[in-house]
Parts: structure tokens; sequence; C-alpha cells
């Protein structure tokens, strides 16, 4: 049997040892990560995204954004900070550790800002960051980075999404050689998974991670005719990430002439993110929190508003990208499924 899975080889679990600690640091940071982002949100957001009545919003949140793009701007113009696709790293076992640091900085004051971005991408390559780091630093061979980077990314994301099992599914969907040698790593990413998902249900008081609000639903009787109306609420969605598709490249388009002037968009991205928030304060934020306002209140916000919500928060998010802000886009699609719901 292959030295890559071999249990009764020292090299294997040597690999292991090193999975396992680097899925546990990574929980670690992306658990202080979250903790952060949420006591910054409550100091400079407060309860704004509770309140969805329209131009509701108040004034200081322009200045708040404006200071965050300007801010973002800088960490742009003068650090190697940018997007970096987390969700990447797990197909090329590799993520550059350099311009980590500063990216996770930038998405800190993005998220904390109140633009409509998650905490999934940058916690993700914090992980993978990590785990190429410590990599390179012992001179470790490409097959145990790529190892410590499936596990870093497994450890914080398992306890961040609340399931191993996503985790697993997200690394069989990534680029691999199908052969017995990738269950070796299977097995070490995995176990740093639970890791990941024990540390964040032990802290957050053996719930679920707070950050998912979808799994705090309401008591609710399943009925049949409402796995149809899933499966047709699935088939509507498609053409709502079209949406998203379309207004990401007309933003791009838009603001391709300012990417040379990294301060200048992520400020006017600021200032103009913030008089849409003032308008519809329901953009601000994650989404996870809007989504149990459209849930609960849907009778009385109405379906046309409900529909501008979700455009709105689309184009929250698209504006967010496209302006230089760093952050994932999973979250944001929240508000538009319960929309969906409500039609």
């Amino acid at each position: 049997m292959s030295e890559d899975f071999n249990l009764k080889s020292r090299t294997y679990w040597k690999r292991m040892g090193w999975g396992l600690f680097l899925g546990l640091i990574s929980a670690i940071g992306a658990f202080i990560f979250i903790m952060l982002m949420n006591l910054g949100q409550s100091i400079f957001l407060g309860n704004l995204a509770h309140n969805w009545t329209p131009f509701s919003g108040p004034w200081w949140i322009v200045g708040v954004m404006t200071v965050a793009g300007l801010l973002v701007g800088i960490l742009h113009r003068f650090t190697p900070a940018r997007q970096i696709d987390a969700f990447g790293a797990l197909g090329k076992g590799y993520l550059d550790p350099k311009p980590v640091p500063s990216s996770l900085l930038a998405s800190f004051i993005s998220l904390i800002g109140g633009f409509s971005l998650g905490p999934e991408v940058p916690t993700g390559f914090l992980a993978a960051g990590l785990g190429s780091w410590v990599s390179r630093r012992r001179e470790m061979d490409a097959e145990t980075t790529r190892t410590n980077v499936l596990s870093s990314i497994s450890g914080a994301y398992a306890g961040l999404f609340s399931s191993p099992l996503t985790m697993l599914l997200m690394l069989l969907e990534s680029d691999h050689k199908q052969s017995i040698i990738y269950y070796g790593t299977l097995l070490i990413a995995g176990f740093a998974a639970v890791i990941g998902f024990a540390l964040f249900y032990a802290l957050e008081g053996f719930n679920f991670s707070s950050l998912l609000g979808i799994l705090s639903l309401p008591a609710y009787d399943l009925l049949l005719w409402h796995l149809g109306v899933s499966v047709l609420l699935g088939i509507i969605a498609v053409p709502v990430a079209l949406i998203f598709v379309i207004l990401t490249r007309i933003f791009g388009r838009l603001v391709e002439p300012l990417n040379s002037k990294p301060i200048l968009r992520s400020t006017l991205g600021g200032l103009l993110l913030g008089l849409l928030a003032v308008a519809l304060p329901i953009t601000i934020g994650l989404g996870t929190t809007e989504m149990s306002v459209v849930t609960q209140q849907a009778a009385e916000i109405g379906v046309i508003l409900l529909v501008i919500f979700a455009l709105a928060k689309l184009v929250a998010l698209s504006g967010a990208l496209n302006f230089g802000f760093i952050g994932g886009p999973i979250f944001h699609s929240y508000l538009s499924v319960p929309v969906l719901g409500q039609l």
C-alpha cells in the first residue's frame, strides 16, 4: 500500500498529526475572526439590519461606509490586499500566504463597515494561508502541503457551516485524482472537520454556529406538497443567480476605469452603498438577520417590497465586490431565498 495512505506508516501518521493540528488552529482563528466581526458590527451597525422600512436608514451610516471604503482603498493601494479565492485553494492545495494579512484586514473593515459581504472567504483564505505558510516554513512536500491546506480549510469551515459532512462533499467536488490515495487525505481532512465543528459547537454554548441564521427556523409542520414547492423554488432560483452574474458584469465594466485608482474606487463605492443603506437599511450586513426579518414579517412587507429588497441586496453584493471590498458572496443570497418563498 502507498505510504500516502498506510495506517501502519509513521509518515502517514505524521501527516495526520499536522493536519489535525492545523485544522484546530484554523478553527480557532476562524472563531476569533467571527467574534471580532460580531463585536465590530455591534459597535458600528447596531440593529440597523432589523429595520426594513424604506428610507429609514440613518445618515451617519454613509459616513461609516465611506470611511471604511477609504481605509480599504488605502490597503489596496499600499499592500497586496485582494479578493483571494479560498475555494480555489481546495483544488490547488496551496495558497500564497503573502497577501493574506492585508486581505484579512481589508475584509474585516469591509464586514464591520456594513457591506453586504460574508466571512466565509476571509476565514477560508486565513486557514489556507496558514496551512501553506506552515508547510513552506517546515519545507514539507507537495502532498503534505495539500493535506495541510485541505485540513486547515476543513477545520475552519466545518465550524462555520456547522457540518463536517459539508466539507467532505466540498472536497469530493474539488479537483483531485480518482485514486485510493486521496481517501487518505480525505480521512485526515474529515477528522480536522470534526475537530473544527466540535470547537465551534462547544464555544457557542453547545449550539450550532450563530452565524448561520438559516439553522434558527421557526417550528412548522412539513407537508408533502412543500417538497414540490421546494423543487420549484430551486428552479426559480437559477435565473436569480443569473441576475447576480449580470449585475456583477455591469458593475465590473462601470468600475473598470477606477481600478487603477483603488482609493478613489473604494471610497466612492462606500459613499454610494452608504446611500443605498439609507434608502434600504435592510441591505446592510451579512444577510442572515434580514432573512429572519423577511420571513417573519413577509405579510406586512408585501410582495413588491420583498422583490425590491432581494434585487437591492444583489446590487449591494455586486457593488461591494466590484468596488474592492473583500468578503464572501455566499450568505447574501439568503435574502433572496425567503423572498422567493413568500411569493
